[in-house]
């Protein structure tokens, strides 16, 4: 072997080495699988500290809690948060694209494809197609 020369390897390379794959990495399954499980744990902590009443979380032991207006407010910003996201979103859309005014600049192109090719179309729509018998497999 010379020194220009590479020594090759035994198993050829793995594909995401090989070329780029339009698919995620592994790693992110794993993340998104992580994010998962926390929000669902999340959950089920906030509604425990929304539904069960104050006496029965101290006698569990759980003292220093927010108060219970919290749980309106946390239960209220998520649904508004997310309309007012949408709004803007739109928003912001219709004024880089100057509203509604964009569907006037549409052209009606007749034959943008060229004329069609009267040479095997049916000329009347009484005429009947030749019957084709059907190929078995």
């Amino acid at each position: 072997m010379t020194s220009t020369e590479t020594p090759k390897s035994r198993h050829p390379p793995l594909p995401s080495e090989e070329i780029h794959l339009p698919g995620p990495h592994p790693a992110r399954g794993i993340y998104g699988f992580a994010l998962y499980i926390v929000s669902w744990s999340l959950l089920v902590v906030y509604l425990i500290w929304a539904i069960t009443p104050v006496p029965i979380l101290n006698r569990l032991g759980i003292t220093y809690i927010p108060s219970k207006l919290w749980a309106l407010a946390i239960g209220a910003f998520f649904p508004s948060a997310a309309c007012l996201y949408v709004t803007t979103i739109f928003l912001i859309n219709c004024w880089n694209f100057r509203g509604y005014a964009i569907f006037e600049n549409i052209e009606d192109v007749k034959h943008d494809f060229g004329q069609r090719s009267k040479s095997n179309s049916i000329d009347s729509i009484n005429e009947k197609p030749t019957p084709r018998k059907a190929k078995r497999c």
